[in-house]
């Protein structure tokens, strides 16, 4: 199962390299669209570097997406301890991190033909793997985030 979701992964990202090309710019009017306050943390974290971060973050969730189909447990290890950290320590809460990779998903899936139909299920399966995931990761912080519920994917906008 997993060499399946690796090659729908491989064939959506070929295709959003070559349709989409630098998804930077669509992704962060996507995230900041729907997460306003999120580019205030980037400047005040960019340290003059706000752009290198933004792009940088891009890339890691792209990163973060394929990992997660090809190596699911090798994905929560490395991102097990960033959620929490960027929840405790850069104020950066789970609607946010999770809003990224939200962001990012928009921008793939409007690449995909109209009958893709294995592609975009793989997508969805895993953004409600990693939500899940997220969720699970809410009782190891040490500042609270509030506790309101993480959203479901916005399916209306694929």
């Amino acid at each position: 199962m997993a060499t399946d979701r690796s090659a729908l992964a491989q064939q959506s990202l070929e295709r959003l390299a070559e349709v989409g090309g630098d998804i930077t710019q669509p992704v962060l009017e996507a995230y900041y669209r729907e997460h306003p306050g999120a580019r205030e943390s980037f400047v005040h974290h960019g340290l003059g570097e706000t752009a290198k971060l933004e792009g940088r973050m891009v890339a890691e969730c792209l990163y973060l997406l394929l990992t997660w189909v090809e190596d699911p447990a090798a994905a929560r290890i490395d991102h097990g301890s960033a959620i929490v950290h960027h929840n405790d320590t850069m104020h950066i809460p789970p609607h946010w991190y999770l809003g990224m990779v939200d962001a990012a998903l928009e921008v793939l899936l409007a690449t995909l033909p109209a009958d893709a139909e294995a592609e975009r299920e793989l997508w969805l399966d895993v953004r409600g793997e990693f939500a899940e995931f997220v969720q699970s990761l809410r009782a190891e912080f040490v500042h609270s985030d509030g506790g309101a519920p993480l959203p479901a994917f916005p399916v209306a906008k694929m």
